[in-house]
């Protein structure tokens, strides 16, 4: 089933630098999959999820040089700090609860200024370009299962540290 969302997907020829309007669609075909009662096999959804500080990545469509896409599961309170995926992204909430900072960069400064703030719950999507940053945060005590759909596989992007932003964000 999952090949299905990937095969709809692919139709939308998103490229390297898909735009907002594409990103929500394919967001779109996300959920309408997810609504699909064999969408996720039960041996998917009895992964375990992730403890308390604890995060998990479940690749379930992974090819080079083609979109990714990974079911992960964060703990009670695991956080992310500022960074940018170097690739576009669209993430769709399964259970639990992702809040989302996203930021601007101050060019003048170097500081972070807070734009606004998402919370991605089951049946709810966020989609991210490439240049986009953001911080994320599991809240709640329940741990979080979300869809991530990338541009290109994760073992192909800059390490993670490389494209985090120092905590200095703006008052």
């Amino acid at each position: 089933m999952t090949r299905t969302l990937l095969e709809q997907v692919a139709a939308l020829r998103l490229g390297p630098d898909p735009t907002d309007q594409q990103l929500a669609e394919a967001g779109r075909l996300m959920l309408a999959w997810l609504a699909s009662p064999d969408a996720l096999p039960a041996n998917v959804l009895s992964l375990p999820k992730a403890a308390s500080q604890q995060e998990l990545l479940y690749p379930l469509h992974v090819t080079p040089d083609e979109p990714a896409l990974y079911l992960v599961s964060d703990g009670p309170g695991v956080a992310s700090p500022p960074h940018e995926h170097a690739t576009w992204a669209v993430i769709v909430g399964v259970s639990g609860n992702e809040r989302n900072v996203l930021y601007q960069r101050d060019l003048a400064s170097g500081a972070l200024l807070p734009l606004r703030t998402v919370d991605i719950k089951a049946h709810d999507m966020i989609h991210l370009r490439a240049d986009a940053i953001h911080a994320t945060v599991a809240v709640d005590d329940l741990p979080t299962f979300h869809l991530h759909l990338y541009g290109k596989p994760l073992n192909e992007l800059p390490p993670f540290a490389s494209r985090c932003y120092p905590a200095k964000i703006a008052p």
